[in-house]
């Protein structure tokens, strides 16, 4: 086969690699054996409790502070309000962050990407698509995690969604 034969099988496969877009599946971490969890509680736009009592903070995220020194910073009701709505009350498995970070902050939750069903939908993605939270670094995130992440905050920022639109202050 010559180069030119090689290029034109090997250029559109790089395409599409590169076209994957946030709406890609979620990586199909779950299977019969995982635990499937209900969401009881949302206390902020990136932390959850579960129905185990366990608190879970959305890695790879960061929405406005709830108790930013008594009150709630510019558009933390907003997304708390996303999260309640997205996320309440259904059900949910977690993929860890492991191996690449630790599994649990310096406040004790656990550290994870939530998909809530039954169509595997990851809040973490969800909340940044919507405009509600920046993608956010501050642990080390699995990349085929943080490249849906920094899609997401990408899509959201061009659109003005949440704290990407100028009315609401946010930023």
């Amino acid at each position: 086969m010559n180069t030119k034969h090689l290029a034109i099988l090997i250029i559109p496969a790089l395409f599409s690699a590169c076209n994957r877009t946030a709406e890609s599946p979620p990586p199909q971490d779950n299977d019969e054996d995982t635990p499937i969890f209900v969401i009881v509680d949302v206390k902020d736009g990136d932390t959850i409790e579960l129905d185990d009592g366990r608190l879970v903070r959305l890695v790879g995220i960061d929405t406005p502070e709830m108790n930013y020194g008594g009150t709630p910073e510019p558009c933390a009701i907003e997304a708390k309000e996303f999260a309640v709505e997205f996320s309440q009350g259904k059900s949910c498995y977690l993929v860890t962050n492991a191996p690449v970070g630790d599994a649990i902050d310096g406040y004790g939750r656990t550290l994870a990407f939530v998909h809530i069903l039954p169509d595997s939908a990851c809040m973490n993605v969800e909340i940044v698509r919507a405009g509600w939270s920046i993608a956010w670094d501050r642990y080390p995130i699995r990349s085929d995690y943080w490249n849906r992440l920094a899609i997401a905050e990408g899509e959201a920022s061009a659109d003005g969604r949440g704290i990407w639109d100028a009315e609401n202050n946010c930023r």
